[in-house]
């Protein structure tokens, strides 16, 4: 007589939803695992500015806003540190996927505004493979517009200007790679927040906030992880 085959088992509804909830639950911890590196900045609202970008069109901080921003300041004769962290951030874009690259602006601050005119700012991004690129704004203004900008950034534009005359000594002698101890953060306890370094990359939440300080020695990785957190 054939052997009856074993009926298959059925998991209930109750099974079925303890099941499901574990699975939600556990890819919640490994999503909640991620934390921003980089120097601590709280959540306060970052400073606002208009200013003018390489495509000669108008560009506020605030109309950014729903975008994670990494912000940082840069002149195009500068003769490494701009360079080196105008392509970290190249290529901290083109490591995020696709849907987080629609979250993302990149923006780029002079503090050469008697050189850095729209024109210049246009051929200096295309010299970085980033004049195409909508996440990009290499902004410019004249000296009395930009000099709160610098201010309330806590960016001395005269120690960033030094290195067209001292070039890699102006850093500490350490190259392009080094650590560059003469522009490192120090922020202050409480509101007194200071920064005395040069080569500052200010992250920026979607919402405004300023979030944390990356430095031009950041890899372009954990510079991606950073972005793609705060676009989520």
């Amino acid at each position: 007589m054939p052997t009856r085959p074993a009926s298959r088992r059925r998991i209930g509804p109750t099974l079925t939803l303890v099941l499901f909830l574990g699975l939600v639950t556990l890819l919640a911890a490994c999503g909640g695992s991620r934390e921003l590196t980089g120097t601590d900045l709280g959540q306060e609202p970052a400073p606002d500015f208009t200013l003018t970008d390489h495509r000669g069109q108008t560009v506020s901080l605030s109309q950014l806003r729903g975008k994670a921003v990494a912000l940082t300041f840069i002149y195009t004769h500068c003769p490494d540190i701009c360079p080196l962290i105008t392509q970290h951030l190249r290529q901290a874009y083109e490591q995020l996927p696709e849907d987080a690259q629609e979250r993302v602006a990149l923006v780029a601050i002079t503090v050469d505004p008697a050189r850095d005119t729209p024109e210049v700012l246009q051929e200096y991004s295309e010299r970085h493979g980033l004049a195409e690129n909508p996440a990009w704004f290499a902004l410019t203004a004249d000296a009395a517009t930009l000099e709160p900008v610098w201010a309330s950034y806590y960016v001395d534009s005269g120690a960033m200007m030094a290195d067209d005359h001292a070039g890699a000594d102006a850093h500490g002698g350490q190259g392009e790679h080094g650590d560059h101890a003469d522009h490192e953060a120090t922020p202050a306890a409480g509101d007194g927040q200071q920064f005395t370094h040069t080569d500052a990359i200010f992250l920026i939440d979607r919402d405004g906030n300023w979030r944390v300080l990356l430095r031009s020695g950041t890899p372009p990785e954990e510079i991606a992880d950073n972005l793609e957190i705060l676009a989520g």
